[in-house]
């Protein structure tokens, strides 16, 4: 590769929001060559990662993380396909931030392991954005259990509100001319009752809709 190849190269390299890198399969996943921007998303230098010279990468990596990491890995080498992950890292600060990884092995003819290699992007702002919605969605379906509830709540006064009015006519009917008027009172509750009952079903079955249509979206 040329100094005009290595340029151009370490200029792609530095304008990305991570690193590139190749490393040895083994327990540290030790950095054999890393370039870009290392020191601000793990806050170390390249050469403080290579070789685990200061710092071992697979240390930055959060204690929850590793398992799933390594298994991402294994189970895209047996399949002789790429790998790709979300996990969390330790910087040199002592803060989390959160990395995408895309990679490969690179093999011998015998189907040996030789390297690693992939890139490392920073992906805390959209991590940021999702758990913010998550947060968001909580909360909305929340209040639409509440509304939910209350809307149920105001279903079974009305039913009981209708055996009342139903009862009242009886009675009514029962005292004859004398109960006419409130025959009249009786029939314009349960009407008001009816009306409210089937406004009170709409919201709960537009709550519900939109229930879906935002999980859709999640």
């Amino acid at each position: 590769m040329s100094e005009e190849d290595l340029h151009i190269y370490a200029s792609i390299t530095n304008r990305m929001n991570g690193f590139l890198y190749r490393c040895l399969n083994d327990a540290n996943y030790t950095m054999l060559f890393i370039s870009g921007m290392t020191r601000e998303v793990t806050g170390y230098r390249p050469a403080e990662l290579q070789g685990n010279s200061r710092v071992a990468y697979a240390s930055l990596m959060h204690p929850d993380d590793i398992a799933s990491v390594d298994q991402a890995i294994a189970e895209a080498i047996s399949r002789n396909g790429n790998w790709n992950m979300d996990y969390r890292i330790r910087c040199a600060d002592g803060s989390l931030r959160w990395v995408n990884e895309h990679g490969g092995a690179v093999m011998n003819e015998n189907g040996e392991v030789l390297f690693l290699e992939g890139v490392v992007t920073d992906i805390s702002a959209r991590k940021q954005i999702e758990e913010e919605r998550h947060i968001q969605m909580a909360a909305i379906g929340k209040a639409s259990k509440q509304i939910i509830q209350q809307t149920q709540n105001i279903l079974e006064m009305l039913d009981t509100l209708k055996l009342l009015s139903l009862n009242a006519r009886i009675e009514a009917a029962r005292a004859g001319d004398a109960g006419k008027g409130f025959t009249v009172i009786a029939d314009e509750v349960k009407n008001l009752a009816d009306e409210t009952g089937k406004s009170a079903k709409a919201i709960t079955s537009l709550v519900q809709e939109l229930e879906k249509l935002l999980h859709q979206h999640v």
